[in-house]
This record gives C-alpha cells, sequence and structure tokens, in this order.
C-alpha cells in the first residue's frame, strides 16, 4: 500500500470512528441540500477536510452521511448565535480547530519518523488551542450567566418593592375576568 493511501485509509478511519460534533440534539436528516450547505461551509472553513471527506464518501458511506449531518448542525447552530458575535467566533474557532487535527491525526500514518514528529508538533500546539478555547468559551457563558443573573435579580428587588401593588393588579385582573364570564 502506498504511504498516500496508507494515509488516506486511516484519515478514513479517523472520521468514521470518531465523528468530530458532540450533539445532544437528534441530527439533521441526510439530503442533498444538507450536504451541499455542509460541503461549502467545510470548504470554507477547513480544506484540508474535504478530501478525507472525499474518501470516506467513497469507502463508507454512513460514516460520511454521519459527518455531513454533523456539521450541517455545526452550521445551524452557528446560525441560530449569530447575535452573540463572541459566541459564534469561538465555537467556529474550536470547530476549525477540532477538524484540523482530525486531518493531523490522519496524517499521523506516515511511516516517516520526522514527519510524523512535525504533525505531532502540531497536534500539540491544536491541543492547546482547543484548551484555550474552550476556557475562552466558559468565561464568556460566565459572563452572560453573571449579566442575567444580576437583571434577573434586579427584577426580583422591583417586584417585591411593589408586591402589593401586583398583588392588586392581579385582584383586579381577576375580577374583571370573572365578571366577563357572567352571562
Amino acid at each position: 500500500m502506498s504511504r498516500t493511501a496508507f494515509v488516506r485509509a486511516t484519515a478514513v478511519a479517523v472520521l468514521a470512528l470518531f465523528p468530530c460534533a458532540a450533539h445532544a440534539d437528534p441530527l439533521p436528516r441526510f439530503t442533498e441540500e444538507r450536504e451541499a450547505a455542509a460541503l461549502h461551509f467545510v470548504r470554507k472553513h477547513c480544506p484540508d477536510l474535504v478530501p478525507l471527506l472525499d474518501d470516506l464518501k467513497k469507502s463508507a458511506r454512513p460514516a460520511y452521511e454521519l459527518q455531513i449531518r454533523e456539521t450541517f448542525q455545526v452550521t445551524e447552530l452557528l446560525a441560530d448565535i449569530q447575535d452573540d458575535p463572541k459566541r459564534h467566533d469561538l465555537e467556529l474557532k474550536m470547530w476549525k480547530a477540532e477538524n484540523q487535527a482530525l486531518v493531523l491525526v490522519a496524517k499521523l500514518a506516515t511511516p516517516k519518523e520526522d514527519s510524523r514528529k512535525m504533525v505531532e508538533e502540531q497536534l500539540q500546539v491544536l491541543a492547546r488551542e482547543l484548551v484555550e478555547l474552550e476556557l475562552q468559551s466558559l468565561e464568556h457563558r460566565t459572563e452572560v450567566l453573571r449579566t442575567e443573573l444580576a437583571a434577573a435579580k434586579d427584577d426580583l428587588a422591583k417586584f417585591r418593592d411593589n408586591f402589593d401593588r401586583h398583588t392588586k393588579d392581579r385582584f383586579e385582573a381577576l375580577l374583571e375576568r370573572a365578571k366577563k364570564k357572567k352571562p
């Protein structure tokens, strides 16, 4: 088996065995339109992944469809969080780094020691980048939650301060509803 064929076979195995997107929600079903969208996204953000996906499509169609479905789901997540640019940027960077790591893992199959060493060094850098991105994501989430908690505490304090007025308003609304139901 040639070195290129060996690397590609390893890449197919890596993609098939280690799906890149952790998903809690059920994946969308595979369609040609979703495939096109996912491949456009991959070409734009991680073009090195395209040859591995092409090989996977030829040799392990179910695994290929799973990768496409997961990638499409990521594009949907990113679309849903566009109103939070910092989170969007972090999630996209994490996706790129994770998939670049998959490409590098596939390259580890090379029989040349110096090439393998260089790939391992690149993987070490990516591992650090991923941990830093996860840390930034958690910090951002913490800040968002802290802001939401402060707003909720403020709302609670205002509500408590106006407890009697809220009680009166609620009582009047209930009486009004009762009057409307009488024939």
